[in-house]
């Protein structure tokens, strides 16, 4: 069973990116800020919905129609708020269970 053990220690060829002179450090460190920028651009756009569901229901007068249009954005914003909350919320149940920091740092990819 120590046949992998007889491969011996691999090391990464020159000109791989690194952080802190850890190959992995740069995959990891990308994949953290990809999610944090997904999260972020996710919530200001949310927000930037919120905003301008707000001035049309303000400007809506009465028309149904519009006031109807106002409230389904309305309720399509809180609903990706809905989305970019629950999928924090998994990445973080992800990190507990399994050991690994995606938002909080410090994500090791397992090399040997």
């Amino acid at each position: 069973m120590d046949q992998l053990a007889q491969i011996g220690t691999i090391t990464p060829p020159s000109g791989i990116p690194t952080t802190n002179g850890d190959p992995t450090g740069f995959v990891a460190s990308l994949i953290r800020n990809s999610v944090w920028l997904v999260i972020i651009v996710a919530f200001i756009v949310a927000l930037f919905m919120f905003i301008f569901a707000g001035y049309r229901f303000i400007f809506a007068g009465d028309d149904p129609k519009t006031m109807a249009s106002a409230w389904s954005q309305i309720y399509l914003g809180l609903l990706g708020l809905v989305i970019v909350v629950g999928a924090f919320a998994i990445i973080k149940l992800v990190e507990i269970f399994f050991g690994v920091d995606f938002i909080t740092g410090g994500l090791r990819l397992p090399i040997r």
